[in-house]
């Protein structure tokens, strides 16, 4: 069992209201709808938005880590997605996405601090990089984590519990 299905098991056992579903191909363009739905005001401003340009990063990253990406579900209703690996070692929060209309529901919340959860059990650090005017920076750092490193457009936050 992979690290992202350790981790929708144990959420899903605490809030049952969510579900998940392995991301299959065809979830492309609802993953590209979520990403201009939340993230294109930004790529916008840093890149310019170009549907086809975005559509082929999607595909790459679903085929990139399509066994560690999840949809996640209420009442069988796509609503997010969510990736979590480990890499060199570490845990990466790759992505998560909640539709707007779904936001402001603690979904994100129970979710990270889930992963929060297995990175501490395991004593590992996790990772997250995210846009630097990205809303949900704030979420992350009200969870713990912490900036340590950022560049011209993304900040690039941790949490340790290797010590």
């Amino acid at each position: 069992m992979n690290d992202i299905s350790i981790a929708v098991k144990e959420i899903s056992h605490k809030y049952p209201e969510l579900a998940f579903r392995n991301v299959v191909f065809d979830d492309c363009e609802f993953i590209l709808e979520l990403k201009e739905l939340c993230l294109k005001w930004y790529i916008e401003i840093i890149y310019g938005w170009n549907t086809d340009i975005q559509r082929e990063k999607t595909k790459h990253e679903l085929e990139k880590h399509k066994d560690d990406m999840r949809i996640i579900m209420i009442n069988n209703k796509n609503v997010g997605v969510t990736t979590f690996y480990e890499e060199d070692g570490e845990y990466v929060v790759g992505l998560i996405m909640v539709h707007p209309d779904c936001q402001g529901l603690g979904i994100g919340t129970k979710i990270i601090n889930e992963y929060i959860n297995i990175a501490k059990r395991e004593k590992k650090r996790i990772n997250i990089k995210t846009y630097k005017l990205n809303p949900a920076k704030k979420l992350y750092e009200r969870l713990g984590f912490k900036i340590y490193n950022e560049d011209n457009t993304h900040v690039y936050l941790k949490i340790e519990f290797n010590d």
